[in-house]
């Protein structure tokens, strides 16, 4: 009977840990006039405070990448939000966080969001892993930005 109980929880863990998630990246500078627009940071702002009443049905994490080259800049310029799932601070070249999660294809300008669906699945030591990344929004400018946020921020 044990064993089974085992499994049945092993099994329960594993199901509970395979699931979507939206990752939201923000992409911004502090020498960009668009970025810091008051506008534009409203909107921002307003992503932040509620992306996960639009979209229940999915986890959300929320990525703040300065594409400032000096880090006291960055931080400077994120300072400017509150808090972030996670920040990243570098240029295109030097930003690991941008060449880990886009393609050269997919350069990001700024003020810019890039928001995928990632599935993942328990690896080695129950580790959560991406399995699958899909992009399904890509707003590039500060107009753009304000007119999503505006339409309720919609993924379709």
């Amino acid at each position: 009977m044990k064993t089974y109980l085992t499994l049945f929880f092993l099994l329960l863990s594993t199901s509970a840990f395979a699931q979507e998630q939206l990752t939201v990246f923000y992409f911004g500078a502090s020498d960009c006039g668009p970025c810091n627009r008051p506008d534009v940071i409203e909107s921002i702002d307003k992503i932040r405070a509620n992306f996960d009443s639009q979209h229940t049905n999915y986890d959300t994490k929320l990525v703040m990448v300065a594409m400032d080259e000096d880090i006291d800049t960055g931080l400077k310029y994120i300072s400017k939000y509150d808090e972030w799932d996670e920040i990243s601070i570098g240029s295109r070249y030097h930003n690991e966080n941008t060449l880990a999660h886009l393609n050269n294809i997919m350069i990001p300008g700024v003020p810019h969001i890039i928001i995928f669906k990632d599935t993942f699945e328990v690896g080695d030591y129950g580790v959560e892993i991406i399995k699958n990344r899909e992009l399904v929004k890509n707003i590039l400018s500060g107009e753009e930005i304000v007119a999503w946020v505006d339409g309720e921020m919609k993924l379709d």
